[in-house]
């Protein structure tokens, strides 16, 4: 890999993300995939559409999570707290990959543009290859976002010492 790894893929707030991924039984590297992407690890960041901090968790998908795993509703500061977005994020993650048979692809994709809009691209496009599949996503910025977070997955896999392949054999398809 290129030089400079640790300055270009950085582990801010480790042990946070340690604690939660075992928590949520998810790679730590996907959890830093994911945030790398969404705020390169600013935990003040937010979007033009109101997501906050680390993980740019929504307040409404932020009080949802809490409420499934009964954790006490977050108001939108507490989702700027690194513990607190992480926690919630990484329960939002846990359940999407419940729901996509842990498919890191479409948990990606229905992490940014929502799980209603991943199942109905999966019903108008069903069983194709998932590169074919990353490519008819409707949305550019989604397909940008998928194809980054496999890229920093593998990265940040290799960091923390996993050689693990860009898709797993269960991920080379789409359902």
């Amino acid at each position: 890999l290129t030089d400079h790894l640790a300055l270009r893929f950085p582990t801010p707030f480790l042990d946070i993300y340690q604690r939660h991924a075992f928590a949520t039984n998810l790679p730590v590297w996907f959890l830093f995939a994911i945030s790398r992407q969404e705020s390169a690890f600013n935990p003040r960041a937010r979007s033009p559409a109101g997501a906050r901090g680390l993980m740019q968790l929504m307040g409404a998908t932020a009080r949802a999570t809490a409420a499934s795993v009964r954790l006490s509703r977050p108001s939108a500061s507490d989702l700027f707290d690194p513990n607190t977005n992480v926690t919630l994020g990484a329960h939002h993650l846990a359940e999407l990959m419940a729901r996509y048979d842990s498919h890191r692809v479409l948990v990606a994709a229905a992490y940014n543009a929502g799980a209603g809009r991943v199942n109905r691209w999966l019903r108008e496009r069903p069983d194709m290859p998932t590169d074919v599949w990353i490519e008819t996503i409707p949305f550019a910025e989604t397909r940008g976002y998928v194809k980054s977070v496999l890229a920093f997955s593998y990265v940040y896999a290799s960091r923390f010492g996993r050689q693990v392949p860009v898709l797993d054999a269960h991920e080379r398809r789409v359902p």
